[in-house]
């Protein structure tokens, strides 16, 4: 493939299609893809491992648009889901795990040894003041009466906040296991929507991008379709179509030559090389050709993708000019020099110009 440049497209009439060339491989075969160059394609296993758990995850890159359709609306329903049930789930989760514990009746317990411990000081408290308002007890009676009736009541006190405080703390330490386990299966639920949320958020970004490279191609196949066809149909007259005998002037195997109008302006010699343009009647040399200016630039950048040369396209326009006066020999070599600009300022000249 020395003869051919790099990257350009080429007709496979054993495929009926045209692919891009790339050199050989080491063998020597011919190496052709549909696109891009074949170490510039990207992996598959590139993606993003949260979607890891989609079904034929290898079809995004390959615009397979049903299936990604497909993965789009299956991970919706599940987000959906999956967002359902965090609704209120902590708040489940923990009344569930309170009562598999029993805590429910520990409580209970608990409240009844506070209910007992305050009835146990007031009846202490009672029976005190009771000693107290006797008229009848000597000082030394009522010091000795009250100091008896506290160290009895404080006992039965004592014991049963011993019992109520054991309690607790088996409560307090299952409590805190619940609400911890609870927490961490919330924290993970709510990883599976953010995650989730994220796989919908770059599925919905392919189908965006699906639809604006689908929308794209088909502009393109539109434009390239017209341009190759006007282009190749320009070649063709100019330099490299069938000799035929010209019915007018030229003499035999001289090919005719036309304006954008379809005028015969002159005729193409192969056998010098040379092509020779018609006086006008009023003697001068044939008027140059005219080109629309608008799309010229697109139809040439377009021309470099199909493996086109500069001089290629300057023979098929030669001596052209543009409806506003303009050289399209100028502009050819101007667009080149874009395309082929070396270093980052080549790469930011390139950078924003559509087709470049």
């Amino acid at each position: 493939m020395a003869d051919k440049q790099y990257g350009g497209w080429y007709w496979q009439p054993e495929l009926n299609k045209a692919l891009r060339g790339w050199g050989t491989d080491p063998s020597g075969k011919d190496i052709y893809t549909e696109g891009e160059e074949p170490a510039k394609q990207q992996s598959i296993t590139a993606l993003t491992t949260g979607l890891g758990s989609l079904s034929n995850i290898t079809n995004l890159f390959g615009y397979d648009l049903p299936t990604l359709q497909t993965n789009f609306q299956d991970t919706y329903s599940k987000l959906q889901s999956a967002e359902s049930e965090l609704q209120g789930y902590q708040t489940r989760r923990y009344e569930e795990e309170y009562s598999k514990a029993g805590l429910e009746g520990v409580k209970s317990e608990i409240d009844a040894l506070d209910a007992k411990i305050a009835a146990e000081k007031q009846a202490r408290d009672e029976s005190i003041s009771k000693v107290r308002k006797n008229p009848g007890y000597s000082a030394a009676t009522i010091t000795g009466e009250t100091a008896e009736i506290q160290r009895l009541a404080n006992a039965t006190i004592n014991n049963l906040i011993d019992e109520r405080n054991t309690k607790a703390s088996t409560y307090n330490a299952k409590l805190g296991e619940i609400t911890n386990k609870v927490a961490m299966e919330t924290k993970d639920k709510e990883a599976a929507v953010n995650s989730m949320r994220y796989n919908l958020q770059f599925l919905g970004g392919l189908l965006q991008t699906y639809q604006q490279a689908r929308s794209q191609e088909l502009a393109a196949q539109t434009e390239s379709e017209r341009w190759e066809k006007e282009f190749e149909l320009k070649l063709y007259e100019a330099q490299t179509g069938r000799m035929r005998a010209s019915s007018s002037g030229g003499g035999a195997n001289m090919q005719q030559v036309k304006d954008a109008w379809g005028n015969v302006i002159g005729y193409f010699d192969p056998t010098t090389g040379k092509t020779v343009y018609y006086e006008q009647a009023g003697g001068g040399a044939a008027a140059p050709q005219i080109v629309p200016s608008a799309g010229l630039n697109m139809k040439i950048r377009n021309a470099w993708k199909q493996g086109y040369t500069p001089d290629q396209l300057k023979s098929a326009y030669q001596g052209a000019i543009t409806d506003k006066g303009e050289s399209v020999a100028d502009i050819i070599d101007e667009e080149w020099r874009i395309k082929t600009a070396p270093g980052i300022g080549g790469f930011l000249g390139r950078l924003f110009r559509l087709g470049v």
